[in-house]
């Protein structure tokens, strides 16, 4: 049964009762390396055996009012006296960074009460320096159909925005809320998904939920993310998901979701390459998952390392944008 989905699976994405049927699988078996390697196969098929580097940078710590249990910036768990922005000059200084070490997209990234119309300043500033090739992403709050054609205005081809695992229990947000989904897909701008922030206790019928909410928009990018246990957030002490078990679901998703152009772990995990991913992650700036300000001196992997793993992997990465 197992090798009969899997087969289906290179020419049509998986259903719901097919993928929990993958996630059930015990890791470490046969069919657990049957579904990696049929994610992998497709993946590089789809993929054209082309690695695509994004890069984030984090503009503002401050206390963010949607509280998440899982994040460094939640108002129950950051310092106010530790509170603080970059300046636009500073974000433009690291996008050009960034786009001379040859990042595919920019992603700019605040918390939920960041200014809208600063972070239109922000974006307009970061895109006047941008190559025509690379894509300029928000990771925002949750905004109306009118901000998002705003976003579209000044340059902005994508939004990354995501219906999270535990919304409305982990965080201060429903489910119902996240307009923002909607108002991307009527301004014509590009979603980004994710099934994320991953923990051992998410059900695999949670996981599929999430994993089949793309249907309902145009995705080009798919990713998959476990939850980090960063120090002194709530969810800390619940751990987190092995490497084995990131890498099952980064494939199921990778055969459910069929994206068009790219598949990210985030994390950057080379496990999860042979397993679907072709895209990673670098950081800079500010990052929810860690406790230092500027995540390049953290937890934030850089460009080189990213290559390093695409390299590992055997992910082309030299000249694919």
């Amino acid at each position: 049964m197992i090798e009969e989905i899997l087969r289906k699976a290179q020419r049509e994405p998986l259903n719901e009762k097919e993928a929990l049927m993958l996630l059930k699988v015990p890791t470490m078996g046969k069919e657990y390396y049957q579904i990696l390697q049929a994610a992998n196969c497709w993946a590089r098929d789809q993929f054209e055996e082309k690695g695509k580097i994004f890069a984030q940078i984090g503009i503002d710590y401050s206390p963010c009012s949607v509280d998440c249990a899982f994040c460094s910036m939640a108002k129950s768990v950051v310092d106010p006296c530790k509170c603080g922005k970059k300046s636009i000059n500073e974000v433009v200084e690291q996008a050009k960074e960034l786009v001379h070490q040859g990042v595919d997209d920019i992603f700019l990234m605040t918390t939920a009460d960041f200014s809208q119309q600063e972070f239109l300043e922000y974006g307009k500033a970061v895109k006047d320096i941008l190559p025509s090739d690379v894509r300029l992403v928000a990771n925002i709050g949750d905004f109306s159909l009118e901000y998002a054609q705003k976003l579209k205005a000044v340059g902005f081809t994508g939004v990354y925005h995501i219906c999270r695992l535990g919304e409305g229990i982990d965080t201060k947000v429903q489910p119902e809320t996240r307009i923002a989904l909607d108002s991307i897909k009527k301004a014509g701008l590009g979603l980004y998904y994710c099934v994320e922030p991953i923990g051992p206790e998410h059900t695999n019928e949670q996981l599929v939920q999430e994993m089949l909410r793309v249907r309902e928009y145009p995705v080009g990018v798919m990713a998959v993310m476990k939850r980090v246990a960063v120090p002194g957030t709530p969810l800390a002490n619940r751990g987190e998901v092995s490497a084995a078990r990131l890498a099952q679901i980064c494939a199921v998703t990778t055969l459910t979701a069929h994206p068009e152009r790219a598949m990210c772990v985030h994390e950057p995990d080379e496990l999860c390459l042979m397993a679907g991913a072709n895209q990673l992650y670098a950081e800079v700036g500010i990052n929810p998952r860690d406790l230092e300000k500027e995540t390049a001196k953290g937890r934030g992997f850089s460009v080189q390392e990213v290559k390093k793993m695409l390299w590992n992997t055997h992910w082309n990465w030299s000249g694919n944008r």
